[in-house]
């Protein structure tokens, strides 16, 4: 199995991804969406981030968390007395007739008897792979394997409820009555580094931390857990044994993410060794909060987008002279979702063309559909351009401003929604 340590901006959702060979890059508000690579992912679950806010260069990054400190105390019996209403979920190409084998991992847990699972979205938000159909299955401490269909979702903030076939209560785990507050010890459950369901202790830092990319969620718990691909969507516990949050992502460079205390450190955190360099982050939980009861009653809450693949690149003229894919910078359309808002309203996407001399090629010219504003704001780049979507509706009218070579084209587009669009 292998596991991806490359980020953009230091921020990395954390499910562990099987290497698979895919024919579309980056679909847009997706990497290569539904396939569970989820480095950098390029327009998952989030919150808007506010465009005043200054953006942090992008830098790649190859980097490990640091290591995992195991729960002690009333902790490791918090951790012991919860593991059995915590799950691995599983996803495997469907109808698969030989062992079953996993194409990605994550973390999930019970919150009802009745067999009602929590998860991050981005662990169970893929409904395909290379056009084939992915399934979800949950398994539990004793190997005791669950199907599970997904009843509701909030993409803005990673949040996803699933519903197992179970003919019996199982056990399961109580949310929060009360916010956390920074200082508080915790532990997580989780299946990174190759483990089964194991533990992850450390503090919260900092509440409502706001992700500096609008394809994070905002509002996080920023935490001091080791946490890696495979720990996505598991609980997070506090000293009671209720959950906190659910685990979301991960940063290597938490000091760029702003907060209600940004820059504040608590009095009695002060003069202990924290890892600066290295923060997780997950999404409040609470017993009465209005999302909960939302996802327990089947509300879907998804992402407006146009249906395209990203090309991989943005266009930016002075630097891609010999493309000459117009005068304005912008989002290089890849492949367009069949059947979308995008093929519906006839934009193109990314096409080359080898060019011979002599009847010896000498070089290779490209085409491709250049999206640089939307309702007239500019989106010199994937991630201006994401932002801009999530300040609309699915279902919203959109004009956008489109560089086809030489011309430049006005064209209204009606916005989808990501999960129907990308099915």
């Amino acid at each position: 199995m292998l596991l991806n340590w490359q980020f953009l901006n230091s921020l990395s959702r954390i499910m562990i991804n099987v290497p698979i060979s895919f024919k579309s890059r980056f679909p847009e508000n997706n990497i290569g969406r539904g396939h569970l690579l989820l480095f950098a992912l390029l327009g998952v679950a989030a919150m808007i981030v506010d465009d005043s806010q200054p953006k942090p260069a992008a830098v790649k990054v190859n980097e490990i968390p640091p290591p995992v400190i195991e729960a002690s105390g009333k902790f490791a019996l918090v951790f012991q007395e919860s593991r059995a209403a915590t799950l691995r979920i599983e996803a495997r190409f469907k109808g698969q007739k030989t062992t079953p084998t996993p194409i990605g991992i994550g973390s999930g847990f019970f919150v009802s008897e009745a067999g009602h699972v929590m998860t991050a979205y981005h662990v169970v938000e893929s409904q395909r792979i290379n056009n084939w159909p992915v399934e979800y299955v949950g398994i539990t401490s004793s190997g005791e394997e669950y199907a599970l269909k997904l009843i509701g979702f909030d993409a803005y903030v990673d949040l996803a409820m699933l519903k197992t076939d179970t003919q019996k209560p199982v056990p399961y785990l109580q949310l929060a009555l009360d916010p956390p507050r920074p200082g508080q010890e915790i532990v997580t459950i989780g299946n990174s580094r190759g483990e089964y369901l194991e533990d992850r202790s450390g503090q919260v830092t900092r509440l409502g931390v706001g992700a500096p990319e609008a394809t994070f969620a905002d509002g996080t718990i920023e935490l001091t857990a080791s946490l890696g691909p495979g720990d996505s969507g598991g609980p997070v516990l506090n000293g009671n044994g209720r959950v906190i949050g659910v685990v979301s992502y991960i940063s290597f460079n938490p000091k760029e993410m702003s907060s209600e205390e940004s820059g504040f450190i608590p009095p009695f955190l002060l003069g202990r060794k924290l890892p600066r360099d290295f923060a997780s982050y997950a999404v409040p939980l609470l017993k009465d909060g209005k999302i909960v009861e939302a996802l327990f009653l089947g509300v879907a809450r998804d992402i407006p987008v146009i249906g395209f693949s990203w090309a991989g690149f943005d266009y930016e003229p002075l630097r891609d002279k010999e493309l000459d894919l117009g005068r304005e910078p912008g989002t290089v359309i890849g492949n367009i979702a069949n059947g979308g808002p995008a093929a519906v309203a006839g934009l193109r996407g990314i096409q080359s063309y080898p060019i011979f001399d002599s009847g010896r090629r000498v070089g290779t010219r490209i085409e491709a559909d250049v999206i640089v504003a939307v309702d007239e704001e500019g989106t010199p780049n994937f991630h201006s351009l994401v932002e801009v979507l999530r300040r609309r509706n699915v279902g919203q009218e959109v004009k956008l401003t489109v560089q086809r070579g030489k011309e430049t084209l006005r064209i209204n587009l009606k916005l989808g929604a990501r999960r129907l669009v990308f099915r």
